[in-house]
């Protein structure tokens, strides 16, 4: 077990919910985008009308929770946009997932908050002689892994331009910005990719994904080592994520422990 230096489990749900609340943000606050924020939500919307490009990340619904719940479901189904939902521990009200139901919406999949100390991480394993590893640090590799993650995403091609106009909202590879970005490469194209997204007290690991011709080599177990070793160089604790139940058997191996569950609904059934 990797001892995280706090034992408070409300104090790593926070964690777990804040880190989540500011990446996811971002993509609010690109070009034709929106982020809507008070005290009862917190929901952003793109231009691109599928998942996880539109959606409520926060839910704290005190008073009239029904009809803020219709107001949001019928403002995507105006746009025609598929929209997620996602549901984290301090949800409210207790009953949010039965009423989301109720109205249509989908119970996609369960994910585990993770979270892990950053000392005695395991040492970085060999690469295999045909791959490259190197930091997104320039506008070409910075291409490159936006073309990644729409293909991860199967974002459609007359909406490729406005993605990478709107991921470049998340400033990657420049100066001063919160996220940092590794791509593992071969025979000059990335086969696989994981970030991390500097909070103000936890690093928080996404986008992992290797590309299906370079699977069982050991690429998203060695990308996220590059990610936390960086994290702890930079000062940080503490890492947190957010697993898919496919993906939760290698994170358990790289010390992270689960905390909490966060629980994911979309507008249509999608896989992610």
């Amino acid at each position: 077990m990797h001892q995280v230096e706090s034992t408070d489990r409300d104090d790593l749900v926070c964690e777990l919910e804040g880190n989540l609340w500011e990446t996811w943000s971002i993509f609010g606050r690109g070009p034709g985008c929106s982020l809507y924020e008070s005290d009862d939500l917190l929901w952003f919307e793109t231009p691109i009308p599928i998942v996880p490009y539109n959606g409520v990340l926060r839910s704290h619904l005190q008073t009239n929770a029904d009809r803020k719940i219709d107001s949001v479901i019928e403002h995507f189904a105006k746009r025609q946009a598929q929209f997620m939902w996602i549901i984290h521990p301090s949800s409210s009200p207790p009953d949010l997932r039965a009423r989301l139901q109720r109205r249509g919406l989908i119970d996609v999949e369960p994910i585990s908050g993770m979270v892990r100390s950053l000392h005695d991480l395991p040492k970085l394993p060999p690469l295999p002689d045909d791959i490259e590893i190197r930091k997104v640090a320039d506008e070409r590799d910075a291409s490159a892994f936006y073309q990644f993650a729409a293909w991860r995403w199967h974002v459609p091609d007359e909406y490729r331009e406005q993605y990478s106009a709107i991921a470049h909202e998340f400033r990657i590879g420049q100066s001063g910005s919160k996220a940092h970005m590794w791509q593992a490469w071969r025979a000059g194209q990335p086969v696989a990719k994981a970030g991390l997204h500097l909070g103000a007290r936890s690093v928080g690991i996404y986008g992992v994904v290797t590309r299906p011709e370079a699977r069982r080599l050991g690429l998203a177990r060695t990308l996220s080592l590059i990610v936390l070793h960086q994290a702890r160089s930079l000062g940080h604790r503490l890492a947190v994520l957010h697993s898919s139940p496919m993906a939760e058997s290698l994170y358990r191996s790289l010390g992270f422990e689960p905390v909490a569950e966060f629980r994911l609904f979309a507008s249509k059934e999608v896989h992610v």
